[in-house]
């Protein structure tokens, strides 16, 4: 069975995923994605993994409605890919996998239609992140909803989602389908960690931000929590690695912190030393369908905290095990996470970390996804 995943736009997480899938559909495994939306590191990756069933278009643009912000539903962007129906048809799929339910999926959702071939969704959406979608965006998916044969989905908030909003309680939901690239990140952490002076033990925690330094990384509340926490914790660490439209405004609110580290962006495969530094991970978003920096801190075996407007937190943060959830819009709450592991035993809270991850990890969801597909079609 050829199977042919429709994603116009990914980063290095999606490589081993799709390796894996290969693997577990013997070869038959097919990506069609946009050059002009992923990163030329991206594409090298991509093409190696998967050889001549990796397939880049280029030449896509957008019309672009409404007011264009970083938060969901905030304005429209409608691509048109030139040759895309053409590349799918040249590909001769078996079944098709979209993602999500616009962007190129009308066009593969055509195909699968006219052809009469499975069509699943990848979708990663939850009622927060879905909280201002306008009335059309809702009919417009209960209608493809109609032409799906089932969704690959990242865990039970999006499921919650799809259910109540799409009306797709007919259909088989398919839950731990999103994977970090945790496993050739962790070796690197590992080794790093390996190499770091045994004798030198500092006296606090030193925490770690990975993401943009946007609004909707709650970046600033972190920050502005930050300078209480260190009146009472004065030897913990903040290191935050990012860049964003937010830095200026960081850095101001940062600027008497000594213990407040800003690294700027960084490349993905360098990221692995300062994983290696932390002892806790923390993601204080206010709106994210599926964090994958907790779940690529989870597999280094960090402790991680996180919130409830997090996606992901119901599968992969476990109070009391490996981590802490919170509220980044009430400042009380993220003082109590900073605080909450200066209490706990950071190295079991980090194995165990590890353990939940592990069931996430790129060969498990390809095993999960290749099942899924194969056993309903």
């Amino acid at each position: 069975m050829k199977v042919l995943w429709v994603n116009p736009s990914f980063l290095d997480y999606r490589v081993p995923l799709y390796q894996e899938l290969n693997n577990c559909l013997n070869g038959d495994f097919n990506v069609l994605f946009s050059k002009n939306r992923i990163p030329e590191r991206v594409i090298d990756k991509v093409e190696r993994a998967l050889g001549t069933n990796s397939y880049g278009l280029e030449g896509e643009w957008f019309l672009k409605l409404g007011r264009q912000g970083e938060l969901s539903n905030e304005g429209v962007q409608i691509p048109f890919q030139a040759g895309l129906l053409r590349a799918i048809k040249e590909i001769k799929p078996d079944l098709i996998i979209g993602e999500g339910f616009f962007q190129w999926t009308p066009v593969a959702a055509y195909y699968a239609r006219k052809r009469e071939i499975p069509f699943w969704i990848a979708y990663e959406r939850t009622f927060h992140t879905e909280r201002n979608c306008p009335l059309w965006r809702k009919i417009y998916r209960r209608v493809i909803n109609r032409f799906v044969s089932g969704y690959l989905v990242n865990g039970s908030l999006t499921t919650e989602y799809l259910k109540a909003e799409i009306n797709a309680n007919d259909k088989p939901l398919v839950e731990g389908c999103m994977s970090a690239d945790g496993a050739n990140l962790s070796i690197r952490v590992n080794e790093a960690k390996e190499k770091k002076s045994k004798g030198l033990k500092r006296k606090g925690i030193t925490y770690l931000f990975v993401g943009q330094l946007i609004y909707r990384k709650g970046i600033l509340e972190l920050c502005q929590a930050w300078s209480t926490h260190t009146t009472r914790y004065p030897d913990d660490v903040l290191l935050i690695i990012g860049d964003g439209v937010l830095r200026e405004k960081v850095q101001e609110s940062t600027r008497y912190l000594s213990s407040v580290r800003l690294f700027g962006s960084i490349d993905y495969d360098d990221i692995y030393q300062h994983y290696a530094e932390a002892d806790v991970f923390i993601m204080p978003t206010l709106e994210d369908n599926w964090s994958l920096v907790v779940p690529e801190a989870m597999a280094c075996g960090l402790p991680v905290a996180t919130t409830y407007y997090n996606g992901c937190y119901p599968e992969l943060i476990k109070e009391g095990r490996n981590g802490k959830v919170f509220d980044s819009l009430n400042p009380q709450s993220i003082l109590e996470a900073l605080a909450y592991f200066h209490s706990q035993d950071l190295l079991a809270m980090g194995r165990e970390s590890v353990e939940i991850e592990s069931n996430y990890s790129p060969k498990e969801v390809a095993k999960r996804i290749s099942s899924a597909i194969s056993a309903k079609n």
